[in-house]
C-alpha cells in the first residue's frame, strides 16, 4: 500500500493551542466512507445532537490525530503568523466549527471529524484514548465570508471588509480578512474604491451566478472521474447499469447538494431556482404492492337477484309423477306436519 502524497499525519497537542506541534509519520489511506446520496434530499441523517456529541472533545484527551496537507505545514522563517486551529461561523449551520489557518492567513481549510464508539489509536507504546481521526481540507474563504455579506445588505451601504466581518462569538473571523479569497470578492459583492481604500456591498445576482459556476465545475468533476452518484455503494461491487448510466441531471443536482453543504438555506432555494434544479423524491426499493381494498368497498355491477329468481321458477316448474298426484288431493281440512311440533296456544 502506497503512502498519500502531500498528507503528513500529525499528533496535535493541547498544550500547544496556537500552534501545531507535528510528529511526521508515514500515511495510508483510512477506510473509504460512503459516499453522499444522489438525490440529495433529507433523509435518515445524523442529528444535530449526534454531531455535537461527536464534536464535543474527550474530558482527558489532550492530543489528536490529523491528517494535514504539507502546504499547510509550511513555515516561513520571515512571517511571524503559524498555523492557527480557529473556531468560525459555519456558513450553513450557523454554529461554530473547526478551521485551520495556514501560511499567514492566506489559506482556510475546513477540520472534518470522523468519530466512532469504542475506538482507540496506537501510538508507540502507548494508547490514544480518543479515537477521533481529523481530516483537514481547503476551503474557498468566499463562502466563510458571504454570510457576513449578506447580513450587512440589511443597511443597504457599501462597507468595508472590517466593518463586514466582525462576530463578537467568533472574533477570529478577523483571519478572514487576510485570506487569498478576498480577492475575488468583486465575483459576490459590488466594490468601490481605490486599491488602498475598498467597499463592498452584497449583490445578490453575482452570488447567484457565481454558485452556479461552482456548481457546473463540480458536476463536470463528478462526471469526469466517474463517481458513483446514485446512492452509496463500495468499491469492491460491480458497478449496476444505473450507475454506469448517470445522466448529466443527477450529477448536476448532486453537485448542487455539495455546494449547498457550505451556503445558508435562503440561498440554496434561490439557487435551486435559478438553476431550476427540480426536487427529486427517490422511491423505495422492493416497495409493497397496494392492499387489495376491503370487500364492504365493493359493489355489484349486476343484478343477481333477478337471476337468482328465474332460476328458482324453473326448479318449480319441472315436478315428479309423486308431486304431481299430490297436488291433485284435497287438503283442506288437514294439517300441515309442523302444527304438531309447534306450542299450544293458551287459553
Amino acid at each position: 500500500m502506497k503512502p498519500i502524497k502531500n498528507i503528513v499525519c500529525c499528533m496535535l497537542h493541547r498544550h500547544e493551542p496556537r500552534c501545531l506541534r507535528a510528529e511526521t509519520r508515514p500515511t495510508f489511506p483510512p477506510r473509504e466512507m460512503p459516499p453522499r446520496k444522489s438525490s440529495r434530499q433529507t433523509s435518515k441523517e445524523t442529528t444535530n445532537e449526534d454531531v455535537q456529541s461527536l464534536q464535543q472533545p474527550h474530558k482527558e484527551a489532550d492530543q489528536w490525530i490529523c491528517f494535514i496537507n504539507n502546504t499547510a505545514l509550511e513555515i516561513d522563517p520571515n512571517d511571524d503568523t503559524k498555523t492557527v486551529f480557529c473556531k468560525l461561523r459555519h456558513p450553513k449551520t450557523d454554529r461554530g466549527a473547526m478551521f485551520l489557518f495556514a501560511n499567514g492567513d492566506k489559506d482556510v481549510f475546513e477540520v472534518a471529524v470522523f468519530a466512532e464508539s469504542c475506538r482507540s489509536w496506537l501510538i508507540d507504546n502507548t494508547v490514544q484514548q480518543d479515537g477521533r481521526l481529523h481530516v483537514t481540507t481547503p476551503i474557498d474563504s468566499l463562502f466563510l465570508l458571504l454570510p457576513y455579506l449578506k447580513k450587512a445588505k440589511e443597511g443597504g451601504m457599501f462597507m468595508t471588509l472590517d466593518q463586514i466581518v466582525c462576530d463578537s462569538d467568533y472574533p477570529e473571523c478577523s483571519r478572514l480578512v487576510a485570506t487569498s479569497g478576498t480577492s475575488e470578492l468583486n465575483q459576490i459583492a459590488d466594490v468601490k474604491g481605490s486599491d488602498d481604500l475598498q467597499v463592498y456591498r452584497y449583490n445578490e445576482e453575482k452570488v447567484l451566478s457565481w454558485l452556479q459556476t461552482k456548481t457546473e465545475r463540480m458536476a463536470d468533476k463528478l462526471s469526469e472521474r466517474g463517481i458513483c452518484v446514485s446512492g452509496a455503494q463500495s468499491s469492491t461491487y460491480v458497478r449496476t447499469k444505473r450507475a454506469m448510466t448517470a445522466s448529466h441531471d443527477d450529477y448536476m443536482r448532486y453537485a448542487y447538494g455539495m455546494v449547498c453543504d457550505y451556503i445558508p438555506s435562503d440561498v440554496a432555494s434561490q439557487l435551486r431556482e435559478h438553476m431550476k434544479i427540480p426536487e427529486v423524491v427517490e422511491k423505495k426499493e422492493n416497495e409493497p404492492p397496494n392492499k387489495k381494498a376491503k370487500l364492504g368497498d365493493i359493489t355489484p355491477t349486476e343484478d343477481y337477484s333477478q337471476e337468482k329468481a328465474d332460476t328458482k321458477s324453473a326448479k318449480t316448474g319441472k315436478l315428479t309423477a309423486g308431486q304431481k298426484k299430490l297436488s291433485k288431493v284435497d287438503k283442506s281440512g288437514m294439517k300441515s306436519l309442523a302444527s304438531f311440533f309447534s306450542p299450544k296456544a293458551k287459553s
